[in-house]
C-alpha cells in the first residue's frame, strides 16, 4: 500500500518514522506542506520521500498513492478531506475526524456515495489489547462504573500562559483538552459501549476560552462514566472498568492501550499484552493496510460509524456544563 503524507508537523513526522521502520509493505509516495517548504524538503530528504508538494491541487492530480493521510491542524481536516474525496481519493485522516458532527456526516456520506475508503486514525481502536478488553466485558458484567483519565502537561502550556497561543490551545482551530486528549477516552468508551443516553462537560478554561482541562460525564442504562483529560496538569493516565463480577484496568495513556489487567472475583488477576508492535501508530496503519488489501468495506464502515458517534458526543459536550440527551 502506498500513502502520501499531507502535513509535516509532529504527528506526520512520527507516522513517517513508523512507516519506514515498522509498518511492512507500506510506502510513502510524497509529502505536502503548505507553510514550511524548507522543513518539508529536509524531512523528505531524510526519509527518502521522492516528491514534496506545496500545491494541494497539484498533489491531487499528480500523486498516485492509494491513500492520502491528512495530518494537519484539526480545523483543516474537513476541507482537505472533502477536496480529496471529490477528486476520487481514498483518505486516512488524523483524529479528531473534524470539528463537528455535521462535517463528519457530510464527509462519510460523500465517501460512501463514491465507494471511497475514509478512515480516522484513532490508534487505540486498532490495537489487539482493545479487542481483548471487548472480549472480557461480559465476564465482569453488569458494568457499573467506568473511569478514564488522560493527563499530560503540554509542552506548549507555559508558552500559552505567556500569551503565545499554539493551535493546540486555539479553540477556533479545534484545540483544547477535549479535542486533543479526551477524544481518546471518548473513542474508548463509545467503541466499547456505544452512545450514552446523556452527556455533559465541565471544563477549566484559559484566557481565550480554550478548555485546558475538563471532565466529561456520561450516563448509560445502569452505568456511569467519567472521562477526564488535562493539558495544564499531569497525573496517572488509565482506564478503569468496574463490574459486579470484576474489573478491567488499562494501564497508562488511553491512546496506547499498552497493558490490560483483568481481576475477576474469586480468580487470580491476569495481565494481557497482546499488542504486536512497539509503536501504537503501527497497529492502525497495518490495520488500514489489511482493510485495503481485503477490500473490507464493511469493517471500514464500522469504524466510520464509531467516528460519527464520537462526533455526535463531542457536539453534545461542547454545549458545555449541561446535560443533553443524545438519543
Amino acid at each position: 500500500m502506498k500513502i502520501c503524507i499531507v502535513g509535516s508537523g509532529k504527528i506526520a513526522r512520527e507516522v513517517i518514522g513508523v512507516l519506514r521502520t515498522q509498518a511492512e509493505g507500506i510506502g510513502i509516495t510524497g509529502l505536502y506542506s503548505h507553510s514550511n517548504s524548507e522543513a518539508a524538503n529536509r524531512l523528505a530528504q531524510e526519509n527518502g520521500i521522492p516528491v514534496v508538494y506545496d500545491d494541494y491541487g497539484r498533489l491531487l492530480k499528480e500523486d498516485h498513492a492509494h491513500f492520502l493521510y491528512i495530518a494537519l491542524v484539526n480545523s483543516a481536516h474537513y476541507g482537505y478531506v472533502k477536496q480529496a474525496l471529490i477528486a476520487g481519493r481514498h483518505v486516512i485522516v488524523e483524529k479528531p475526524f473534524c470539528l463537528d458532527y455535521g462535517q463528519a456526516r457530510e464527509l462519510v456520506d460523500l465517501a460512501r456515495s463514491r465507494h471511497l475508503y475514509l478512515l480516522e486514525a484513532v490508534s487505540l481502536l486498532h490495537m489487539p489489547n482493545f479487542r481483548a478488553v471487548q472480549a472480557e466485558l461480559d465476564g465482569i458484567a453488569p458494568i457499573r462504573l467506568v473511569q478514564c483519565n488522560y493527563s499530560q502537561y503540554s509542552s506548549r502550556y507555559d508558552r500559552y500562559l505567556q500569551g503565545d497561543v499554539a493551535p493546540a490551545f486555539n479553540p477556533e482551530l479545534g484545540g483544547g483538552a477535549l479535542m486533543d486528549l479526551n477524544v481518546y477516552n471518548l473513542n474508548a468508551v463509545v467503541g466499547l459501549f456505544g452512545l450514552p443516553a446523556r452527556a455533559s462537560y465541565h471544563a477549566n478554561r484559559g484566557f481565550n476560552g480554550v478548555d485546558t482541562s475538563g471532565i466529561a460525564m456520561f450516563a448509560y442504562d445502569g452505568m456511569q462514566v467519567t472521562c477526564s483529560a488535562a493539558k495544564d496538569c499531569a497525573g496517572p493516565s488509565f482506564i478503569l472498568i468496574e463490574g459486579e463480577r470484576g474489573t478491567i484496568r488499562v494501564v497508562g495513556a488511553p491512546n496506547e492501550f499498552a497493558q490490560v489487567e483483568i481481576t475477576k472475583r474469586g480468580e487470580a488477576p491476569r495481565v494481557i499484552n497482546d499488542n504486536r508492535y512497539p509503536s501504537r501508530l503501527t497497529h492502525e496503519f497495518m490495520q488500514f493496510k489489511a482493510i485495503w488489501e481485503r477490500q473490507d468495506y464493511a469493517l471500514m464502515s464500522h469504524y466510520q460509524d464509531v467516528s460519527l458517534q464520537v462526533m455526535q458526543v463531542l457536539d453534545a459536550l461542547k454545549r458545555d456544563s449541561k446535560s443533553y440527551f443524545i438519543k
